[in-house]
């Protein structure tokens, strides 16, 4: 009888790309006892289910050693600290070496009796920077090829040491390579693209440590302590220890530590990280609670219902890690193409050894290793290599100037794709500050007197809206009495004297509790209405306000084929009103944070590129689900690590600045490819000797890493055209 499966998130180090996640998925799931793996990359873990009665958690930490991974623990994820100390060290070591080599092979012209000495210190210089810098990716190259795959570390190693194979032989050969006009070096060609490469995965591994940040700022939300009732008194207690059906006690101020009920007591809770609404909910006896949620005012003992990994922010950290690991894997064009690329070179540089072997005219020797050299040097896949990587730093670099910030090439890649852009509404296409919007009076009564009343209570207040109806007041000068029994009912409104009379503001409900009729308003926001002495006198129209750069954002998204949609937790006449200012046909209110992932999967699934625009925690899980999730820089942490793309500033039209740079982006790596491709299609033919039996024309070594070095700095200088782009 098998017993019952255990899920275990398995920390791995020293996976750098997607070839390490198929690596460790196959590897790990051949492994007897094991149903599944699933390998996040963005957390360096992977999720793993097995059979305890079968293989054991040393068992699987032996397969991860075995297959050369560094087996880091389980249950807590990691960040990449290390990797990127470890970049950075590499780089700080390799970079100014390098540069060393560079002058002295490109721009330090030195009399021919010292070229050997020079040779020497070039190739001791070399073997510094391949260490200190390269040895992470010659590993990697080497796994590649003991797991029979290929990827740009493949490429980087075969050309790097290409060109350093060959430069040491002409240094300790020096004489006999001079003898056949063959002493040219190439040492600046292995250093420099190691250099590059490590610039790239420095800045690589910075944005994606950001990532690996939302579940533990998630984990956060929720208070670490809660305050238990017991039949002795008050207890404080670890939120973890907490059971169902304790009755936990929270003040004003204070975090709801898991979902409950409440048993006792009044109060207005924020709930914005579920919903996104920015006015605290009322809550009474018999009403639910949410982990994480926060008492704005009132005190409440409520009874615990679910606790640990069962309550919704729970949820929402299961949903962020889950929509994190399912992303689509977007192989790199380079690497897709470097599967073929790379046995092909060595079977062409193989052939032509052979044949000129055969073939070759005297020496043959000689002849031979040239044209073997010569393939070797000019299929050095420096530019395909730089190809990715540098449109993507310059485009990074543009963008953090624009202010956008992106974390990943691969974003950079797919945003241009998007063709359905998926808003929240409250601080996202609007400020998220209440205003009033509208005023309304009754027959007989003067704007001035409603004003006057109205603010002298709310002054008395902490709500929003309340707050919304001060500042208009202000605005207009309003006069300000002093107030005599003051009462503040939580979520409906408050009451007290002025001037000797009694006057009432709040909800419609609580108007019509104390007995007072008032009209129905056809506001679409929300409404705070008036009463003196018992009469109806006014009501106050009061929303959140669009941003001021929203309508032109959402037009411009239409103009690209774009179409925009509003999903959010608020409530139908406020989302309505909203989208109607912005000219959005499609609209969705009173949306969970799973309904709006589950809306999302919906429109992938009909074949739609997502992009989700949001600010709130209740957004996290669908900014990580998304095909690119922009997050507004003034939201949450949770949302802005969750998201793909930061909108710097909370400007709208960045957003459409994005993808206009993404699809510039998108082409000018495939324009790089082209290039680096396109020397090796012309000229491997040349310098394996194609033409020479017709025309007697050949390609030299020397001639070879001109090329090689001219198709890279027209790749770089391609990347830098977008420092200039409009967007």
């Amino acid at each position: 009888m098998s017993s019952k499966l255990v899920e275990k998130n398995v920390n791995i180090g020293g996976m750098t790309c997607a070839a390490c996640v198929r690596r460790v998925e196959k590897k790990l799931g051949k492994v007897e006892g094991i149903s599944s793996v699933a390998v996040n990359l963005a957390t360096n873990s992977a999720a793993v289910e097995y059979d305890p009665a079968v293989v054991d958690i040393d068992d699987i930490a032996q397969e991860i050693e075995r297959i050369g991974y560094v087996y880091k623990g389980v249950d807590k994820d990691i960040s990449d600290d290390e990797t990127e100390a470890y970049y950075a060290k590499s780089l700080k070591l390799a970079a100014p070496v390098a540069f060393i080599v560079f002058l002295f092979s490109m721009v330090i012209m030195l009399p021919h009796k010292y070229m050997q000495i020079t040779n020497w210190v070039m190739m001791f210089l070399s073997l510094y920077v391949m260490y200190f810098g390269g040895r992470s990716f010659y590993k990697i190259a080497w796994k590649n090829l003991k797991n029979r795959t290929s990827d740009m570390n493949t490429l980087l190693a075969l050309g790097t040491l290409s060109a350093f194979g060959y430069s040491a032989a002409v240094t300790i050969f020096h004489d006999f390579f001079m003898q056949h006009n063959m002493a040219h070096v190439y040492y600046d060609a292995s250093v420099v693209i190691i250099t590059f490469i490590l610039l790239g995965k420095l800045l690589e591994t910075r944005a994606k440590k950001k990532a690996a940040g939302a579940i533990e700022a998630l984990l956060n939300l929720a208070p670490k302590t809660a305050t238990v009732i017991e039949n002795d008194g008050e207890r404080e207690v670890a939120a973890s220890t907490l059971k169902i059906d304790d009755v936990i006690r929270v003040k004003p101020g204070g975090s709801i530590a898991v979902d409950g009920i409440v048993e006792h007591g009044q109060g207005s809770v924020d709930e914005s990280m579920l919903t996104g609404e920015s006015v605290p909910v009322s809550k009474r006896v018999g009403e639910s609670l949410y982990a994480g949620t926060i008492l704005t005012s009132g005190t409440l003992l409520y009874k615990a219902t679910s606790v640990g990994t069962d309550t919704v922010l729970a949820g929402i950290i299961k949903a962020v890690k889950g929509a994190t690991a399912s992303k689509p894997r977007v192989q790199r064009m380079a690497d897709q193409v470097s599967s073929v690329f790379v046995p092909a070179v060595i079977l062409i540089a193989g052939a032509t050894l052979g044949l000129w072997m055969i073939f070759g005219p005297e020496p043959v020797l000689t002849n031979s290793l040239l044209a073997f050299v010569s393939v070797l040097i000019v299929a050095c896949p420096c530019a395909m290599g730089l190809a990715t990587p540098t449109a993507v730093m310059v485009a990074t670099g543009r963008g953090a100037s624009e202010g956008i910030l992106v974390k990943n090439g691969e974003t950079l890649e797919k945003a241009c794709k998007v063709n359905r852009v998926i808003f929240d509404k409250t601080g996202t296409l609007t400020t998220g500050k209440l205003r009033v919007e509208d005023v309304h009076t009754a027959v007989g009564y003067t704007e001035d007197k409603l004003l006057s009343y109205a603010a002298s209570l709310e002054t008395l207040s902490e709500h929003p809206l309340a707050k919304a109806v001060v500042a208009f007041a202000n605005g207009k000068g309003a006069v300000i009495h002093s107030v005599e029994n003051f009462i503040n009912i939580d979520g409906e409104g408050v009451k007290g004297r002025i001037e000797g009379r009694e006057v009432l503001v709040g909800k419609l409900e609580f108007l019509k509790s104390n007995d007072v009729e008032a009209p129905q308003s056809g506001f679409s926001g929300s409404h705070v209405y008036v009463a003196v002495d018992g009469v109806y006198v006014g009501v106050f129209g009061v929303a959140d306000t669009v941003k001021e750069d929203a309508v032109d954002t959402v037009a411009k998204l239409k103009k690209m084929n774009i179409v925009p949609v509003i999903i959010s937790g608020d409530n139908a006449k406020s989302v309505k009103s909203v989208a109607e200012k912005l000219d959005i046909y499609e609209y969705f209110s009173g949306v969970s944070p799973k309904g709006k992932l589950e809306k999302l999967h919906e429109y992938r699934n009909n074949g739609d590129v997502v992009a989700m625009v949001g600010d709130g925690i209740n957004d996290a899980a669908a900014l990580a689900a998304s095909d690119v999730g922009f997050a507004m820089s003034g939201g949450t942490e949770v949302a802005m690590q969750s998201g793909d793309i930061t909108i710097i500033g909370d400007k709208t039209d960045r957003i459409v600045k994005a993808i206009k740079l993404s699809g510039y982006t998108l082409a000018i790596i495939r324009e790089n490819l082209f290039w680096a491709f396109f020397y090796n299609i012309v000229l491997i033919p040349l310098a394996a000797g194609a033409f020479y039996p017709a025309f007697g024309i050949r390609l030299m070594p020397m001639y070879a890493g001109v090329a090689m070095a001219f198709s890279s700095v027209s790749v770089v200088s391609n990347s830098l055209r977008l420092k200039i782009k409009k967007l």
